[in-house]
């Protein structure tokens, strides 16, 4: 039969005369058939199948096996042994490799036709040892989806114990080292297509054994935590997030922000790979771990990583809401990032620019659900401009284009701002208003909001970190002075000194606002600015006078009696030290800032 079968194959027989002979032979399988016969047409099958010059080979190779295996199954059972398996899986077949993917369709298809023989455990044995070797030399997606479907099928060929330990944490690296080349949809959905197989054979393995699935995770972040430039994981590690129980989050996430082991620059190397993860087409739950891992991070003040991340990260999670598959995740994300991102603008104004082309893209897009995320969106606008009202003229274009569109109220924008602050989750920012905690992870003292403070703060912060400023402020002779000069020399040396998280510059507040000010409302900062130089020039003027009225007078003196609070007298302590600068007509302000 196998000589009538090959001569077929070989001929010039045209299909229809070729698919009515192989029919024949297909029912003679119920015909006797001597061992030598069997295994002649086994090897002609196995031939067809794998080195088969087309698909119609192929095919015949398989129609012809499946019926000889099935009415002859003892013969078939010696020919596919374990041996031969073993063959396959080191050294191929014919010119084919033993990582051809082909090899692997093949075993499955005999294992189907095995499943209920003795001897096919003998044969799981022998493809758990050669898998993990397989698996240790990184296969490429194709021939690691085939892996994956013929475990799915048979849970018997996966790796036991400390070896299946061993051959989750490899299938993790695989992953990592995944690369799509593809150029057209359909490579890319088969590419998708690819590494889903293999997560989903990871998450079928850690059901069966739990105590897989705490080493697997632990792989996880070690490859996305590492500092090596020379190594890039691949998002693909975004499909196996699905399948962590959610239930987990807490307890990981506390376990890897509280790991003394684990060094900021690997946690902001793994915190930025994982918000490359969005990017991935069909992964589910990115976007709550990514913030539950942002959260964790202000928990324990890790605020250098949590600024550094949102800076580098921000515009690209941005980009990711004009792709409507991942744009509900990247927005919880931004939202996230932006929300909590209180101390300075520098973050939002990244994205201001590309927030009208957005909102008109999704008017005019034709989705369902564009319309609901646009008031998502346009809620978090309203948010972020409150935040930072003092830049009117940067937001205009913004207004123009959600005017039409509902406005949060103020009590539910002020709402979700406390909520979201990192001292918020953190639960530092009442603490740091009663009582003195070491400073944050940055070594920076932040500035509280006093309501709608925030063009004040800002403005201190600008003037606190120009170095040549704050140096002069902290050298004035100012010690028995009333003066708003006096008042800011205090402000920074504390700030300076200090070991809180958090400050409330309220007794700077009462002495800089401009009387027209509103006390609660939003103000414009550059207007702020302007009246603060203004009133410290024309008052140190004024001194200036007085000086030159009392020549025995050493310093600026205000002729003020009132009494100091003791919190101020408490800052004063702090600039005992300082000296007085060198005589020179012109003021300060002049001198750092012309005019």
């Amino acid at each position: 039969m196998d000589k009538i079968l090959e001569g077929l194959v070989s001929s010039d027989h045209s299909v229809p005369v070729k698919k009515a002979i192989v029919k024949k032979v297909v029912e003679a399988a119920e015909n006797e058939a001597t061992e030598e016969q069997c295994r002649a047409l086994f090897a002609l099958t196995t031939r067809l199948i794998l080195l088969g010059e087309d698909a119609f080979q192929k095919q015949i190779g398989v129609q012809v096996l499946d019926a000889y295996a099935r009415y002859h199954r003892p013969e078939f059972e010696l020919f596919f042994n374990k041996n031969f398996v073993l063959s396959l899986l080191q050294q191929g077949y014919g010119q084919l490799d033993h990582r051809d993917p082909f090899i692997i369709d093949y075993i499955h298809c005999c294992l189907r036709l095995l499943i209920s023989c003795p001897s096919v455990l003998e044969t799981f044995s022998v493809i758990q040892v050669e898998f993990l070797r397989m698996v240790c030399e990184r296969p490429e997606p194709a021939l690691c989806a085939r892996l994956s479907t013929l475990l799915l099928d048979f849970m018997q060929c996966t790796p036991r114990d400390k070896s299946g330990v061993l051959f989750c944490q490899q299938l993790v690296r695989t992953i990592s080292c995944f690369q799509c080349f593809a150029s057209q949809e359909q490579e890319l959905r088969e590419y998708v297509g690819q590494v889903m197989k293999v997560s989903t054979l990871l998450q079928n393995i850690w059901k069966a054994e739990p105590a897989t699935l705490l080493p697997s995770l632990q792989e996880v972040f070690a490859i996305i935590s590492s500092t090596d430039p020379s190594f890039d994981p691949s998002i693909a590690l975004a499909s196996l997030v699905q399948h962590i129980p959610i239930q987990m989050i807490t307890v990981l996430i506390k376990s890897l922000t509280t790991d003394q082991n684990v060094r900021d620059a690997g946690m902001t190397k793994a915190l930025c790979r994982m918000i490359d993860w969005l990017s991935w087409p069909l992964a589910q739950h990115v976007d709550t771990w990514v913030v539950a891992l942002l959260k964790g991070l202000a928990a324990v003040q890790k605020f250098t990583i949590l600024i550094d991340v949102t800076l580098l990260k921000i515009e690209l999670v941005f980009n990711r809401l004009w792709y409507p598959i991942v744009r509900q995740g990247a927005l919880a994300v931004l939202s996230h990032m932006l929300l909590s991102f209180q101390h300075s603008p520098e973050a939002f104004h990244l994205v201001v620019p590309h927030v009208v082309n957005l909102v008109e893209s999704l008017r005019t897009d034709g989705l369902p659900t564009s319309k609901a995320f646009l008031l998502q969106f346009t809620e978090l606008m309203h948010c972020m401009m409150y935040q930072y009202s003092g830049f009117p003229d940067l937001y205009d274009h913004i207004l123009e284009a959600i005017k039409d569109l509902p406005k949060p109220s103020e009590e539910k924008i002020k709402l979700v701002l406390n909520q979201s602050a990192w001292t918020s989750q953190s639960n530092s920012f009442a603490s740091s208003l009663s009582k003195q905690t070491g400073k944050s992870e940055t070594g920076k003292t932040g500035l509280i909001n006093l309501g709608n403070t925030c063009y004040m703060n800002s403005i201190i912060q600008t003037l606190f970190m120009a170095t040549d400023f704050r140096r002069h402020v902290l050298s004035l002779h100012l010690n028995s002075s009333n003066t708003l000069m006096k008042k800011i020399q205090l402000l920074f040396a504390f700030l300076a000194h200090t070991q809180r998280v958090a400050y409330a510059p309220r007794n700077f507040l009462e002495a800089s606002r401009p009387p027209w000010f509103n006390v609660g409302s939003q103000q414009d900062c550059s207007e702020y600015l302007r009246f603060l130089l203004d009133r410290l020039h024309e008052e140190e003027k004024t001194l200036q006078v007085l000086e030159s009225s009392k020549p025995k007078v050493p310093s600026l003196v205000g002729c003020s009696s009132k009494e100091t609070s003791s919190e101020e007298r408490q800052e004063s302590r702090l600039i005992e030290t300082e000296t007085k600068p060198a005589d020179d007509q012109r003021t300060l302000i002049e001198k750092m800032f012309g005019g």
